[in-house]
């Protein structure tokens, strides 16, 4: 896969068009966040009998605050397959015809991999950063966690591993579109590392066991996807070599 120009399109014309997918991706936010409140009292009881501490409102509007957050981050991880095919619309005039026929793949396997990387922090990752977190209130702290505060840390928890989840797809943009060379990135491997460490260090809170936890299965889906990555470019160099032999 390689970039092209866009021609015939001004600079207004590309904003407008930026615009257009914005609006629509808010629009199905909006709509499944209207949906997921109908029945945000069943989802908050749901979520919130996790905590493994008593979680208490501070003030007056806080439960419905709680109640708004769940529903917006049910929104997003609902209208994900929406929001990855707007941005996928939006970057496919850059490239060529042929490479615009797998706008559904890559819905579908980015839908794929937010949704297992929210499920991943949700099975695996937030039991144990919460007791983590727990392990601190000694002495004369006791926990009392806000609720507001405990539903806005599990949906950020959620979407930032679902978005994280997302490398896959960027290691395969990058070498197909002839950015970076697969070989370029397994020498840089250690970079790599570091590189998903710090990211790690910036989307977690502030301690090292979560921060592992979210660079380890990152580093995993990267070898992944090197692999792929690899395969593909031979594929390509293969059929290159093939219709340069035949012209």
């Amino acid at each position: 896969m390689a970039v092209k120009s866009v021609d015939g399109g001004s600079f207004w014309d590309h904003l407008e068009e930026f615009r257009r997918r914005i609006f629509i991706m808010l629009i199905t936010v909006g709509v499944f966040a209207a949906t997921a409140f109908f029945f945000s009292r069943y989802l908050t009881n749901f979520v919130t009998s996790t905590s493994p501490c008593e979680l208490i409102a501070l003030a007056p509007a806080e439960a419905i605050t709680a109640h708004l957050k769940l529903s917006v981050t049910v929104g997003i991880i609902l209208a994900s397959p929406v929001l990855l095919f707007q941005m996928w619309r939006f970057i496919a005039p850059g490239l060529y015809r042929t490479e615009r026929k797998g706008v559904i793949s890559v819905t579908i396997a980015g839908s794929l991999l937010f949704i297992g990387g929210a499920a991943f922090a949700w099975f695996v990752m937030r039991k144990p950063a919460l007791l983590l977190f727990q392990s601190f209130e000694t002495g004369n702290i006791h926990g009392a966690w806000s609720v507001a505060a405990y539903i806005g840390f599990i949906g950020s928890f959620l979407l930032i591993f679902g978005t994280a989840f997302q490398l896959p797809l960027a290691v395969l943009f990058l070498t197909k579109t002839g950015i970076i060379e697969p070989r370029t990135l397994g020498k840089y491997r250690r970079h790599v590392v570091v590189g998903l460490l710090i990211m790690a260090a910036i989307l977690t809170p502030p301690d090292p066991l979560t921060q592992v936890m979210l660079a380890l299965p990152l580093y995993i889906l990267f070898e992944i996807s090197l692999v792929a990555a690899r395969i593909s470019f031979r594929k390509a160099k293969s059929a290159s070599e093939q219709t340069a032999t035949t012209g």
